[in-house]
């Protein structure tokens, strides 16, 4: 009887150091290659030839949705109001952000011309509404862009307030449309960094609102990564994100890109933007993408 004890014991023992070894190997394996957790991924619906060419590098969509209580109670709806897209190259360590601004008038596939920003609610919102938007920038941009990561932009101050603010230099001052931000260098908390990236009112309106958003992106990485002895800090942005953060990315991939990122300079990334002009049809305000200057934009983006 004790020596069929014994045997259960050493059973157990050796299934518990069996998932423990398993568990480190695929930390080990994830943090020496984390392009792998991505190579053989069944959302990266490109051709072999493609993904040969391309396995060390992956696109991924921030996509940021202008949800708040009063569209919940009115319209019901709601659009991605920021699209930036992350150029993700393992092997050079480079990262590389792409905005294309909300009034971007594209085709979306099944539907018609309209802005960018609508296919999420053609789509139907939800997992659908995230698919019809990757499919829209996929074939605007000419690129596979098979992952996403969205949140509600109604979030960003307890984001930002998670972390003790972001130091930036405010180019201008900003006192009208619920804003009320004094031009120049300060820490902005979190209803103050709320209002700096959702603040449009100048004759740019958007399109300088789009330079905001990578600027304050790049703000708010050199902040966290100042806090990285900080173990709190972290905790706390991960309860303040957990149960509003919307991604295809699962557990390893997340964890691959923490580890790749954390190595990267926020200083380092390099930024571009859709070009084109305003463009009025109906009198809708839309942004018109010229295409030989976005050609040439994709080409370094790219590259």
């Amino acid at each position: 009887m004790k020596k069929r004890k014994w045997s259960i014991f050493f059973l157990i023992v050796a299934i518990i150091a069996s998932c423990a070894f398993f568990v480190y190997y695929k930390y080990i394996h994830i943090t020496k290659h984390p392009e792998s957790v991505f190579n053989n991924d069944n959302k990266n619906n490109i051709s072999n030839s493609e993904q040969a060419l391309s396995k060390s590098k992956i696109y991924i969509a921030f996509l940021g949705l202008d949800k708040d209580d009063e569209r919940v109670h009115t319209i019901g709806n709601f659009r991605t109001d920021t699209i930036m897209i992350f150029s993700i190259d393992f092997n050079g360590k480079v990262v590389k952000v792409l905005s294309i601004p909300r009034d971007t008038y594209v085709d979306i596939p099944g539907f018609h011309k309209d802005k960018i920003n609508a296919a999420y609610v053609y789509g139907g919102m939800g997992e659908k509404g995230y698919a019809l938007s990757l499919k829209t920038i996929s074939d605007f941009l000419g690129i596979n862009v098979p992952y996403y990561i969205s949140i509600d932009m109604q979030t960003i101050p307890d984001i930002v307030d998670a972390i003790g603010g972001v130091p930036l230099d405010v180019e201008v001052n900003m006192h009208s449309h619920g804003a009320n931000l004094d031009k120049g260098y300060q820490i902005l908390d979190g209803q103050k960094a709320y209002q700096y990236v959702r603040w449009r009112y100048d004759p740019m309106g958007d399109i300088n609102r789009v330079k905001r958003q990578q600027k304050f992106i790049i703000a708010f990485a050199s902040q966290l990564k100042s806090k990285a002895k900080d173990v709190s800090t972290y905790i706390n942005l991960y309860n303040t994100f957990k149960g509003k953060l919307y991604t295809n990315l699962n557990y390893e991939q997340i964890l691959a890109l923490i580890y790749f990122v954390k190595d990267v300079s926020p200083d380092s990334i390099e930024k571009f933007t859709v070009p084109g002009d305003f463009y009025d049809l109906n009198g809708i305000s839309y942004w018109k993408p010229d295409i030989e200057k976005l050609n040439e934009v994709l080409q370094e983006f790219t590259k």
